[in-house]
């Protein structure tokens, strides 16, 4: 709750112009919006040519932004909107199962050799669980679990209902159990 009160004095600081504010938004949530946008494609530029855009734009138009917003949500929901406009202007294909392959694989030989084997099934097992939801589900839990967004702010992101969003969790949960 404390990260949202943060977040919407961060805003309204950036709506007067204040660039140290914009710049401690920036700060907070470019890892995370990084790691978000590599779910939708492995091309690392074309996703912080996304991030850089919807600051600059969020910044150009500040007078305009709208008073009452969930920031986190809002940002997270215009990464995706600009990747999704960069990836179609490409026709490229948006990859939603990357969730599944980029959080499980091993950086190098000497990493595999380390972890162990028990650890490695685990993930194995998991991942593969994962390729089973649907491409929402994965988003959702993605957004749960790795961001620690709230049901409300993945619904936003999502465009879903509140309860919608919390039967796809409740279901794609249910789904990994019985798979696990």
């Amino acid at each position: 709750m404390e990260n949202v009160k943060k977040d919407i004095d961060l805003w309204s600081q950036i709506k007067k112009g204040d660039v140290d504010a914009y710049n401690k938004l920036y700060d907070r949530y470019i890892d995370s919006l990084y790691t978000f946008g590599i779910n939708y494609t492995n091309d690392e530029a074309l996703v912080q040519d996304a991030i850089h855009d919807v600051f600059v734009d969020l910044y150009r138009y500040r007078k305009n932004l709208a008073d009452e917003v969930i920031v986190k949500s809002y940002l997270f929901k215009s990464i995706q909107r600009d990747i999704f406009k960069k990836l179609k202007s490409q026709n490229k294909v948006v990859r939603l199962d990357a969730v599944a392959e980029s959080s499980y694989k091993t950086d190098s030989a000497e990493d595999e050799l380390i972890s162990s084997e028990t650890t490695f099934t685990k993930h194995a097992n998991l991942a593969l669980a994962l390729t089973s939801l649907t491409k929402k589900q994965r988003q959702a839990l993605h957004l749960r679990f790795t961001e620690d967004q709230s049901y409300d702010e993945i619904s936003s992101t999502l465009e879903i209902t509140l309860e919608s969003c919390r039967t796809l969790i409740y279901r794609a949960l249910k789904e990994l159990r019985k798979k696990l």
